[in-house]
């Protein structure tokens, strides 16, 4: 096993990508899953997952087949028999890209040993790390992404600090880096008829949750004026697992007319509603990279994130962000699950007040 720098694989090689199982992972390693086969057209890509995010890997046109590296019922084990199976159907692999930090996904490369390699890896005899290449891709993997200095260090390679163009780079892979695709499906008879407005207010850390009562401001904002609005998640129980907002959550639909679309829809049916809808407001979640990989109008409101890195540049995308913003996340590398100042006052988010989030909602209605 070698670093990749871009040398020759041959006419259909055999690649896997791995990462992790969220919503919003899948949706930013999209261009990444197309850029490979417009670079290697008659590819075979396998897509190392997760449960989370399963739906749109078993509907994505760019995924020839898949498996959990997360969440899998058999573990590791279920992994490594997987891994045997493929290298059966499809030959070893040429090039394994692991886009994750977590120690699974650098064993999980040892036990695929592709000729070439992308990430954090072990060696097969897993007594070591892979050494890097000597190059500024390979650089590139190891810088810190999300600091504003980043496009100073490398303006050279990267054109943008959005994780969909620097995953790209590390492979040498040129596309659209911006756009996004999701698989969607339409959403069928179980919505009913689709709300003019849809929500998402979970999010994977609490320290990125808007107020409640700004939510709450909006809603009535919406209902002034005749706009229906439905919210959309997943199943009560795992929004409080994953996305903690299901205390929230149903204080409004308590108090106003949202209408609850949670656990209704299979992923590409959410992607599909959030194609019929007229627009989409949410904090940086996964809803909003479905949304804006389908190409809804969508206000996004970025606080206690890195809209540099998870943010494309995008037409149809309103970012909002901070009127006051607080240092602290962005200095712990966003890995803090709650707000870091004293009180808990998540003083970045509640600058961001509802008129803010409603005027560019009109202006995305017309």
């Amino acid at each position: 096993m070698e670093y990749y720098s871009g040398q020759e694989l041959g006419p259909r090689p055999h690649l896997a990508v791995l990462f992790h199982d969220s919503i919003g992972n899948f949706a930013v390693v999209t261009p990444l899953l197309r850029g490979l086969h417009e670079k290697y057209p008659g590819c075979i890509l396998d897509y190392y997952g997760g449960p989370r995010s399963q739906e749109l890997e078993e509907a994505s046109p760019f995924i020839d087949s898949r498996v959990s590296l997360f969440g899998g019922e058999d573990g590791l084990r279920g992994v490594v028999d997987y891994v045997r199976r493929r290298e059966e159907e499809s030959g070893p692999y040429d090039l394994a890209i692991n886009l994750e930090f977590h120690p699974l996904n650098a064993l999980v490369m040892a036990v695929l040993n592709p000729r070439y390699a992308v990430g954090n890896a072990y060696e097969p005899d897993l007594r070591k790390e892979l050494p890097l290449a000597p190059t500024r891709q390979s650089a590139l993997a190891t810088a810190t992404w999300t600091h504003p200095s980043f496009l100073d260090e490398f303006g050279d390679v990267v054109c943008s600090n959005f994780i969909g163009e620097i995953f790209c780079r590390l492979v040498g892979v040129e596309t659209d880096y911006q756009r996004t695709e999701i698989p969607w499906a339409p959403p069928g008879s179980a919505s009913g008829e689709l709300p003019d407005l849809l929500i998402a207010t979970g999010a994977s850390r609490p320290a990125k949750l808007w107020p409640v009562e700004y939510w709450e401001a909006l809603l009535y904002w919406c209902e002034g004026r005749g706009l229906s609005v439905g919210l959309l998640g997943d199943k009560p129980a795992e929004q409080v697992r994953y996305y903690h907002s299901a205390s929230a959550e149903n204080f409004l639909l308590s108090r106003t007319a949202l209408q609850d679309l949670r656990g209704r829809f299979t992923l590409p049916q959410v992607a599909g509603a959030l194609r019929e809808a007229r627009a989409c407001v949410a904090i940086d979640n996964g809803i909003m990279h479905l949304a804006i990989g389908v190409g809804t109008p969508t206000v996004a409101i970025f606080g206690a994130s890195s809209w540099r890195l998870w943010a494309p540049q995008m037409p149809h995308l309103q970012l909002l962000l901070p009127d006051t913003p607080c240092p602290l996340c962005e200095q712990n590398n966003y890995r803090n699950p709650d707000c870091l100042r004293p009180g808990q006052d998540q003083v970045c988010m509640r600058s961001i007040l509802p008129a803010t989030v409603t005027r560019r909602l009109e202006r995305l209605l017309g």
